[in-house]
């Protein structure tokens, strides 16, 4: 009997040392910090793959950048379109270009990846500056998405002057390739922020701040309470300068060419996919409360607006999924 009870025990201290070797390795954590398309960038991931998962967010958002969506690297996909007035595409950067182009059918224009050219003149990247009204209108010349034509797996451009930019997409594109790679890894959760966009995966509920733009980048003035999926904020606070007195922020009206001017602070989306979250977020942005709300209802994206009068509206969603920490600002 005695030697039953050890070996019993021996067992039990078996599975529980197995068990606990179990959890240490689906609960293992791994992080990343790194600078890519233009931004910084994190990823924080739990589980057995967590550390090669965390190597693979910075090694596919460099990647992607450098040979895909990159306008200044010679080498990359939309930069060899640009120069060429068009081409043959890639099997993703068809994906990519056809989805862009119903948003801008979508939003009457107000989310346009063409306005390359008028983006350089103001050069928000380096030393921004109001551009001279001529040049600014020579640009809006050769912008506009309608200048673009897809068929089958052929982009053209009707103006070889046209300027593709993924600036206002390239995040939301990297979130969608990141999840893609990780469907296939082992791990619990991930979290990858990539500037404003961030990528939710697990069985949990997540808690994702919203940045105060009237504050410093460490501010917030909500919390989000959401599932696993995709968030991506547009904001006049993230690139931003002051000339004569007024401010000039990054998000610009593309029937303009100047910035946005649309009564918002910034706007939030959710959705299932990241290139459809970093767009809507710009397109709403341009096209004010109303319309922008309009048009997220119609892609069955929740939308969280915040106005220059510090007003908070949740649209297409349950106003439960906010906490508003900030009494300066209101949840209408």
């Amino acid at each position: 009997m005695k030697k039953a009870a050890v070996a019993a025990v021996a067992v039990l201290a078996a599975v529980l040392a197995a068990l606990l070797a179990y959890d240490g390795i689906i609960n293992k954590e791994a992080t990343a910090d790194f600078f890519a398309m233009n931004t910084y960038a994190s990823a924080k991931i739990t589980g057995a793959d967590s550390e090669e998962c965390a190597a693979l967010a910075e090694e596919i958002t460099q990647s992607l950048d450098t040979d895909i969506l990159s306008r200044t690297a010679e080498n990359s996909e939309v930069f060899l379109l640009n120069k060429n007035g068009g081409g043959a595409l890639g099997k993703k950067m068809r994906g990519y270009v056809s989805v862009l182009l119903d948003v801008c059918e979508k939003s009457g224009g107000a989310f346009d990846f063409t306005l390359g050219a008028v983006s350089d003149l103001w050069n928000f990247g380096g030393n921004p500056s109001i551009p001279d009204s001529a040049a600014l209108s020579d640009a809006l010349s050769h912008s506009g998405y309608k200048k673009l034509a897809l068929a089958e797996n052929t982009l053209t451009y009707a103006d070889k002057a046209a300027v593709i930019d993924f600036g206002a997409a390239g995040k939301g594109i990297a979130l969608d390739e990141i999840r893609e790679a990780f469907a296939e890894k082992s791990i619990k959760e991930a979290v990858v922020s990539v500037g404003g966009s961030v990528l939710l995966m697990g069985e949990k509920q997540f808690t994702v701040g919203i940045r105060n733009p009237s504050g410093n980048a460490g501010s917030y003035i909500a919390k989000l309470h959401i599932p696993a999926g995709c968030v991506s904020t547009s904001g006049s606070y993230e690139q931003q300068f002051e000339e004569n007195g007024e401010k000039y922020h990054h998000i610009l009206d593309p029937e303009t060419g100047c910035p946005a001017k649309s009564g918002l602070l910034s706007v939030t989306i959710i959705s299932e996919s990241g290139i459809m979250s970093d767009a809507l977020s710009t397109a709403c942005f341009v096209l004010g409360h109303e319309k922008g709300a309009a048009l997220a209802k119609e892609y069955g994206c929740t939308a969280i607006f915040i106005t220059e009068n510090n007003e908070v509206f949740v649209e297409n969603g349950s106003k439960d999924i906010i906490e508003i920490t900030d009494g300066a600002y209101t949840l209408i």
